[in-house]
């Protein structure tokens, strides 16, 4: 059942990146600096509330994806998308998956209750998966090491067909900066700059360019309420939090709505919680 819902999950966020061209590395030929050092717009826009509860925060957003990009011949192109994040006092959470108009899929997380929610709102139909949180933690640590082994692998190999190119070496140079407290959409931001310097020849190019993101990170509703990645390749890439209010959510959004058809899956889904 893990599979399904998280699948589904990837897929729709996916989708949504691929829209706006958010994340878009090939093989063996985009640099990125590591894992320390870059600021993952598909990770913030897949689990924008992370994986532990957060409770006495509430909060309500709008989340803002936009792509804009100037192409050779000098035409400019843009385009956004946008989807709203919700969590009340006890921890629940609500995503609206990004999309250009109404949202069509809707992530609901009521720890409370024990419930996980998948709703498709065009179809009006919801998969229910039950949340057992007593085997949480280890099911968690072994998710958290099988990424770190992909990252690490995945940085190797780029690194490596990087460094045996045309037979030279080449070290991109990684700078991280960190650009103090701002005030963002009413809210403290703990900012900070990764710059990613791609010297000459390492990807074919004939002068040196640079990849610049930055995360506006609050510490106080434990979420990036910005990021930006400025990129020659792929343009300028923004994700942003607009219309941030700390009134209380209403509690019909954590549930799915009475005229949805509600599946309830059989198989528990096991989920980390961590409270502040």
């Amino acid at each position: 059942m893990k599979s399904r819902i998280g699948s589904n999950t990837m897929t729709a966020c996916l989708m949504a990146l691929l829209a706006v061209g958010v994340f878009v590395y090939m093989e063996g030929l985009t640099v990125v600096a590591d894992e320390r050092e870059r600021f993952e717009f598909g990770a913030e826009v897949e689990h924008p509330f992370g994986e532990k509860t957060v409770k006495g925060a509430p909060f309500s957003a709008q989340a803002v994806f936009e792509n804009t990009q100037t192409l050779a011949n000098g035409v400019h192109v843009a385009r956004k998308m946008t989807g709203a994040l919700y969590r009340d006092t006890e921890g629940r959470t609500r995503q609206e998956l990004p999309r250009d108009g109404a949202p069509e899929i809707v992530l609901i997380d009521d720890r409370v209750a024990g419930a996980l929610y998948h709703l498709h709102m065009f179809q009006h139909t919801a998969s229910k998966v039950n949340i057992n949180s007593q085997q949480l933690s280890r099911e968690m640590e072994e998710r958290h090491r099988k990424r770190e082994h992909e990252d690490r692998e995945k940085m190797e190999k780029i690194r490596g067909v990087a460094i045996k190119r045309e037979g030279k070496e080449f070290e991109p140079e990684r700078r991280v900066e960190s650009l103090g407290v701002q005030t963002f959409e009413g809210v403290q931001a703990e900012v900070t700059r990764f710059t990613l310097t791609i010297p000459a020849g390492m990807e074919g190019n004939d002068q040196p360019f640079q990849i610049v993101s930055e995360r506006w990170y609050s510490p106080e509703l434990h979420i990036v309420v910005m990021g930006k990645r400025s990129d020659p390749r792929t343009g300028e890439m923004v994700y942003r939090l607009t219309n941030i209010s700390r009134s209380e959510p209403a509690r019909s959004l954590f549930d799915a709505p009475a005229d949805f058809t509600v599946t309830e899956e059989k198989t528990e889904f096991r989920w980390k919680e961590k409270q502040y």
